[in-house]
């Protein structure tokens, strides 16, 4: 029997795509300004694809933008790139259409919680920014414990804090290696959100959603098995 829902932030609740972009867009433009609309364009599509959705450290990100335009960038970009980008990021967080309406009512049946990977202060200051504290019972920064997803330490955690047992939990997330992988190896239910036309994924057979209000269908599939 499902007694909590636990949502990752970045990509699952949050616009972590458009975010992104926007980031980008505000801060590389002064250094392309002599580009055509449609080459910045192309540059900034590039940046995201060598953001990887955020999935690895930001040096290992920049590494390939700076290879490929560093013509164009001082030698010191990705320092104040970095630095910028963890002072500033929080200012342009928004979260999906559904996301309030969905955790307002999932809160009437279950507890409701959010585990985020990332630092302490950044992911913090982009939390409180779009005000979602309050619609959760229990909120786990990773950084602030010195242990991320896909370590199965920090979903024990989580569920210790909600009074619940690791079975009971439903884990909803958008990165396969850290959100699915670990809520998998803490025996909670994974369920993944992410385009299923645009990833195969021949080895996972649970539960896969493109948009959060499908994972009512989770639920009662769930609901079904008892």
């Amino acid at each position: 029997m499902i007694k909590a829902i636990i949502f990752d932030f970045d990509g699952t609740v949050s616009n972590r795509q458009a975010n992104a972009y926007k980031i980008f867009e505000e801060y590389l433009k002064p250094y392309f300004k002599d580009m055509s609309d449609i080459e910045f364009e192309s540059v900034l599509q590039d940046m995201m694809i060598f953001d990887c959705n955020g999935s690895m450290k930001i040096n290992y990100r920049l590494a390939p933008f700076i290879k490929k335009y560093g013509e164009h960038l001082p030698s010191d970009f990705e320092e104040k790139f970095t630095q910028w980008y963890i002072d500033y990021m929080w200012k342009y967080s928004t979260l999906k259409d559904e996301t309030i309406d969905m955790l307002k009512d999932l809160k009437k049946n279950y507890k409701i919680a959010l585990l985020s990977n990332g630092a302490s202060k950044s992911q913090h200051d982009k939390i409180d920014y779009v005000d979602i504290p309050k619609y959760f019972d229990e909120l786990i920064v990773t950084g602030d414990y010195g242990i991320s997803k896909p370590d199965k330490k920090i979903y024990e955690i989580m569920a210790e804090k909600l009074g619940v047992k690791c079975e009971e939990c439903i884990f909803i997330g958008d990165t396969f290696s850290s959100d699915i992988l670990g809520a998998i190896r803490a025996n909670m239910i994974p369920v993944w959100i992410f385009p299923i036309s645009e990833r195969p994924a021949e080895r996972y057979k649970g539960y896969r959603i493109e948009k959060l209000s499908e994972l009512y269908d989770v639920l009662e599939k769930e609901k079904n098995k008892h």
